[in-house]
């Protein structure tokens, strides 16, 4: 009886841990590369809810993330819904670079995520570089959503994006 009531509080404990550590989502990601070469994070936050204060690209790996790779932050995001692009290795508007490397890895899997300061981010997924090059027109910020199996890509315009923004927060 002791064994079966030990393991009833293990598994409340691990769902409750679950379930409340993940941050609410409130924003949208994408990715793209600018006429530089350089990786923009895309970040699109739902009506009524703060933009970005905190933006971090991890590295990739096995179903999940490792290492931060760049880590940026602002004391004081906006207060309402915004769309923002961000060079990451070259931020403006406020954004102080609190880790940054030389370059970037066009193979290596990426992940971007970003905070607001209701402590929601924005919905993520992971990413290589190398999967943005070569893209011409207006169809470049990279999207995926999970299909139950896998990551499926899709690039937009910005106009298509910001739809596609908007059709997430419902």
């Amino acid at each position: 009886m002791r064994r079966t009531g030990a393991i009833v509080v293990i598994s409340a404990l691990a769902l409750a841990g679950l379930t409340g550590c993940s941050a609410a989502v409130e924003g949208i990601a994408g990715v793209r590369v600018d006429a530089d070469g350089q990786l923009v994070g895309i970040l699109d936050w739902c009506p009524g809810k703060p933009g970005a204060d905190t933006i971090v690209l991890y590295k990739g790996g096995d179903g999940g993330v490792t290492d931060e790779v760049v880590e940026l932050d602002r004391p004081a995001g906006p207060d309402t819904r915004t769309a923002e692009d961000v060079v990451l290795l070259a931020p403006a508007g406020g954004w102080q670079t609190r880790r940054a490397p030389a370059a970037l890895d066009d193979d290596q899997l990426y992940d971007l995520r970003a905070w607001n300061s209701n402590d929601a981010a924005v919905d993520d997924f992971p990413f290589r570089i190398g999967e943005l090059r070569g893209r011409a027109g207006r169809d470049t910020i990279l999207t995926k959503q999970w299909d139950g199996k896998r990551y499926v890509a899709t690039f937009h315009t910005p106009e298509d994006f910001a739809t596609y923004a908007d059709s997430r927060c419902d």
